[in-house]
């Protein structure tokens, strides 16, 4: 059944104020139009024509991170992060999108072979893969305009469809236990291919014939996040037509799984590809979710002389939106030879957002500052999470304070004390 709430839906807020005191961004800049409460009203307004649906309405709306925050605390259930993604649409439908979204959206991520060339192209200059040599002279201040400062992660040479095969088997001497399609996200696949060897390896390590499914689409949320509805639900199609024969679905990227699991609310109950998405979204999990039900442990035949002392950051798209938040911890606790350390605020934002980290980069170091204190104090010497969006972050914020912490998803932690154990594959088609 699909349960989107619309922009009419803005009513239903009681302005009580719950989601000013846990909303990121209101902590950072204490502004009433950029927390729920203040932006419902807006949304009515603008439903009833009583305010103008112009250039700084759509700035209001921007300065959301859709962390899901306000809509776990808000009494009245009032889905604001929805209500949010609904006005956006509303002023796609109207207005339309500018070129270069149209471009970025439209254009290359909704086709997978398109971005793979782009990327592939860009990888061959030298600094900007991760086997592409010394930078290019002024390279790092040239691709520094387009970030705003933030530290982006080298393209993957090669890209991850072309290190894996079409079917990881589990180790020799470990019972196979079932099959898994795995769905890598557009970061494992283009930047962070190491992370994203070091998930299967993990799942066949498991007992599971990993399936790496060819010609999978973006999964939509950023898209759909920026109310483009049309695009993202054409993702959506391609990846249900290429997912639906598998029982289970495997990510490792928080907001995939976030995204994957909410298809079946992407599609009206009376579109025909409204059954098939709720099917799908059923069979999906996140890596540790998935790991942690098969009560995955990682024991070591050898003494560690000392622990390796281990935090962990909850990605937004996993705790707020998901609900996964022991699962990770069961899992980091099973791993002999590390000591893990609950941080303050574990579950606060990390500040990225996706674009919003771009459009509004002042406020995302803020809230990304009162993250790396909060890692600082745990004395950690690597930090774990389970998005490679927060991974980008993370690393982005330590390198500016200068700490000496790592910044590891949390697949690299079970695959840490043996990082060259060799996994059996079948040999590719």
């Amino acid at each position: 059944m699909s349960q989107n709430p619309s922009v009419e839906d803005a009513n239903q807020c009681m302005k009580c104020g719950f989601c000013m005191y846990n909303c990121p961004i209101y902590k950072v800049d204490h502004i009433e139009s950029h927390v729920a409460r203040g932006r419902n009203v807006l949304i009515k307004q603008a439903n009833e024509k009583t305010i103008p649906t112009d250039a700084e309405y759509a700035e209001r709306l921007s300065f959301c991170l859709l962390c899901g925050r306000c809509a776990a605390v808000c009494p009245a259930r009032v889905q604001s992060p929805e209500i949010n993604v609904a006005a956006r649409a509303n002023l796609v439908n109207k207005k339309g999108l500018s070129l270069p979204k149209r471009a970025i959206y439209r254009g290359i991520l909704k086709n997978r072979r398109l971005m793979a060339n782009l990327l592939g192209m860009a990888a061959w200059v030298p600094g900007v893969s991760t086997k592409g040599g010394k930078p290019l002279r002024h390279m790092a201040d040239f691709t520094s305009i387009f970030t705003k400062g933030l530290a982006l992660p080298r393209l993957s040479r090669p890209f991850l469809a072309a290190r894996l095969p079409e079917k990881t088997l589990p180790p020799v001497g470990v019972k196979t236990k079932g099959q898994l399609a795995f769905f890598p996200g557009c970061a494992f696949e283009f930047f962070l291919g190491d992370t994203g060897e070091s998930i299967v390896k993990a799942l066949a390590q498991a007992g599971y014939e990993v399936i790496y499914v060819k010609d999978l689409s973006c999964c939509g949320l950023a898209v759909r996040s920026a109310g483009d509805m049309k695009t993202a639900k054409l993702m959506a199609q391609h990846n249900i037509e290429r997912l639906e024969g598998f029982d289970n679905i495997v990510t490792g990227c928080a907001t995939c799984g976030s995204a994957l699991k909410d298809y079946g609310k992407w599609f009206a109950d009376n579109d025909p590809t409204n059954a098939k998405a709720v099917a799908l979204s059923a069979k999906v999990k996140d890596f540790s979710e998935f790991l942690a039900k098969e009560g995955v442990s990682n024991k070591s035949q050898s003494e560690s002389p000392a622990p390796l002392i281990v935090t962990y950051h909850d990605p937004c798209h996993m705790k707020w939106h998901q609900g996964v938040s022991n699962q990770p911890r069961e899992l980091l606790r099973s791993i002999e030879g590390v000591k893990f350390v609950e941080m303050e605020g574990a579950d606060d934002c990390c500040g990225l957002g996706g674009a919003f980290t771009l459009a509004h980069r002042d406020v995302s170091l803020a809230i990304q500052d009162k993250k790396i204190n909060n890692i600082a104090k745990t004395g950690a010497q690597v930090v774990v999470t389970s998005c490679p969006g927060c991974i980008i972050q993370l690393k982005d914020g330590i390198k500016r304070h200068g700490l000496n912490v790592e910044v590891k998803h949390i697949s690299e932690l079970l695959n840490y004390q043996d990082p060259n154990a060799k996994i059996q594959t079948n040999p590719k088609p």
